[in-house]
């Protein structure tokens, strides 16, 4: 098998010495190399294939957020972490579109050992080469033009609010997820993991959102980056169906919560993975012969042209970005729950079964009929009887309207 290769920069000598003897029992599991500058890491990658590249911030001629907006461009395939002290926070910021990960100087070699590891094994079920550069290289993932000029209007106000600001990004998916992720690296040492959106922003504050938003330009209006045969609004309206419908079926089976915090942000994040997806090129067209010719489910589609679906393609990058595991699996999972092998009901199946109810809503009667049911997951759960006092839930929440609910 294959060792994967992972380079480490950072121009402190005696550092990369302590590196080596920190790592020194991962020599046989890993091709570890070192190189002392920026220019001497590149040299090494043009002749090497860099699985992980794990850089210091702080470094002379070439500091680490130059080199790795050089890497993303050149080898977007590399999984990119940088290493920095807390006085770099405005270093930090200038490297979040071109880093996976942070982690605070100096680093506990086992929470490095942990990243590293996580990363490879999310990057591992991604088979496709393409796939991985393309959700490796992402810089920003498009957002909804309306809920984007919202944002930068407030910011731009005299007295701009958290709360309006935090409302605003919680109503969209690439905000969330890019908010989630830096709010979620190790550099801000939180104690718990966060996947409330308006706390996010709280606990960043309005000095580093405005830098994020508009110095670094984190966001982009999907105006910019339109894509042919695809509608951001129509897949906003079905994530936060999703989310709504899963919070009012959590409501009546739990009392928890915590629980019902996660739903509308598992909702609105499960199908961030067709964000990337509809990147690839010729996805849309192969996509749609495929689906007339054979008349399979949307995701068999998927896993028959690509060898993935946009569920294991979304966690991959929510996982690539360190957002709470509950995130990842919820995305992971949404369209299978069965693989999980669950005893109980949780989130992952609230997730499935009002995605499912939402294919068909003019008939959600037949939604243990639907395609995109998983049948073993029913099975497994004894959820028949469940699905059909659901079914009135989703009737009502038809008829309420999503416009009521946000």
């Amino acid at each position: 098998m294959k060792k994967h290769s992972i380079l480490f920069v950072d121009d402190e000598l005696h550092l990369i010495h302590g590196l080596k003897r920190a790592l020194y029992s991962y020599r046989d599991k890993w091709n570890m190399l070192f190189a002392l500058s920026g220019e001497e890491a590149l040299e090494i990658m043009k002749n090497n294939d860099v699985d992980v590249i794990v850089s210091d911030m702080r470094m002379p001629i070439m500091d680490g957020a130059e080199l790795l907006n050089k890497v993303k461009e050149l080898y977007p395939q590399t999984i990119r972490i940088i290493l920095s002290g807390h006085s770099d926070e405005d270093m930090i910021l200038r490297s979040t579109k071109s880093s996976h990960q942070f982690l605070p100087k100096p680093c506990d070699p086992e929470v490095l050992k942990t990243t590293i590891e996580k990363s490879l094994m999310l990057r591992d079920i991604l088979k496709d080469e393409n796939l991985i550069k393309i959700v490796s290289g992402i810089t920003v993932l498009p957002s909804l033009p309306d809920l984007y000029y919202k944002v930068i209007d407030e910011l731009n106000k005299e007295d701009p609010s958290l709360l309006r600001i935090g409302n605003i990004i919680s109503h969209d998916i690439s905000m969330t997820a890019k908010i989630l992720q830096l709010v979620n690296s190790a550099f801000f040492g939180l104690p718990q993991r966060i996947t409330n959106p308006q706390q996010a922003v709280n606990l960043l504050g309005l000095d580093t959102i405005k830098a994020l938003i508009i110095s670094i330009g984190i966001f982009s209006s999907f105006s910019k980056i339109r894509i042919k045969d695809f509608s951001l609004e129509s897949l906003w309206e079905h994530s936060m169906q999703v989310g709504y419908l899963t919070k009012h079926i959590m409501t009546k089976e739990f009392n928890d919560k915590k629980k019902l915090e996660d739903c509308m942000i598992a909702g609105l994040l499960h199908d961030i993975g067709k964000l990337l997806m509809i990147q690839i090129e010729g996805y849309s067209k192969k996509m749609n012969n495929l689906l007339f010719e054979k008349k399979i489910n949307f995701v068999d589609a998927e896993y028959e042209i690509f060898g993935v679906s946009h569920a294991e393609v979304g966690a991959y990058l929510l996982g690539l970005w360190n957002l709470p595991d509950v995130l990842i699996e919820s995305t992971a999972f949404h369209h299978y729950p069965s693989k999980l092998n669950e005893k109980n009901f949780t989130l992952v199946g609230a997730i499935h079964i009002s995605n499912a109810f939402l294919q068909n809503p003019k008939e959600p009667e037949k939604c243990l009929e639907s395609k995109i049911i998983d049948k073993e997951y029913i099975k497994q759960l004894k959820l028949q009887n469940k699905i059909i006092e659901w079914k009135e839930d989703f009737i009502n929440f038809l008829k309420k309207g999503i416009k009521d609910e946000t």
